[in-house]
């Protein structure tokens, strides 16, 4: 399936409206598509995610101290990857432009009202308007690589560790790190850091000052590609306990 893709100044000019409480017009919006498919991608296709999201969005309410937090991030994990993974491939659900179309102009605006009531937030990096490079500081990019990476169909569970941590975690603690290339070694970190419960069991200036710094200055010489989850969680349990 072909996808929809928009540039940085068309997004900036939807988002500029949506912002100002005007309904953008669209009826000449000027887009591109990625992908040779025949058939394009349309709301209608995305209307089981936007009801999954919806739900997401009742659950929470207007509990501002619950929605800003880790847990609407890690409840969109799953709905997003399934839904998004069946509907386009890799390739094109790592181009920017398509998450611009998705979270500026989709479903009358919805993905764009779900970023905002989520982060309360004027940073349009967050609707994907920003460089290819800077794709990881996308909120439904993030969401989606998580499932990507994590996703591991032989757990009862299978999204049990992209499940795992906020939004900004993940973009600070995993992407931005050399060490998160490796999927054993984020899943023993993730279980270093979180508890079964979802709570933190490392306190955030260990986890900035001191953890983080001693993961960057082994993993400069040094590579986790080799070791087990096993060994990847006595490795980390060896560096927090150490004075790196």
């Amino acid at each position: 399936m072909r996808v929809q893709s928009i540039s940085n100044d068309v997004a900036i000019d939807v988002w500029n409206c949506r912002n100002d409480g005007e309904e953008p017009d669209l009826s000449n919006l000027k887009f591109d598509t990625i992908g040779d498919e025949e058939c394009l991608l349309s709301d209608l296709e995305l209307s089981d995610l936007v009801e999954s999201l919806q739900v997401i969005q009742f659950d929470f309410g207007n509990d501002v101290a619950k929605a800003s937090g880790g847990l609407v991030d890690s409840s969109i994990v799953e709905p997003i990857h399934r839904a998004l993974s069946e509907l386009a491939s890799p390739h094109q659900l790592s181009q920017l432009g398509f998450w611009r179309w998705l979270s500026n102009v989709a479903s009358d605006g919805f993905f764009w009202q779900f970023i905002k009531w989520r982060l309360n937030s004027e940073n349009q990096i967050n609707w994907a308007i920003t460089s290819q490079a800077q794709i990881v500081e996308v909120y439904f990019y993030r969401a989606w690589l998580r499932g990507q990476k994590m996703i591991d169909v032989s757990l009862p569970d299978p999204y049990i560790y992209a499940k795992k941590g906020s939004s900004d975690f993940w973009r600070s603690h995993v992407f931005r790190q050399e060490f998160g290339r490796d999927r054993e070694f984020v899943k023993a970190f993730l279980d270093t850091v979180y508890k079964e419960d979802g709570s933190t069991s490392i306190g955030t200036n260990e986890l900035r000052k001191k953890l983080i710094p001693a993961l960057r200055a082994w993993s400069s010489g040094a590579t986790f590609v080799h070791l087990s989850y096993e060994e990847n969680l006595e490795l980390i349990e060896k560096l927090r306990a150490s004075e790196i």
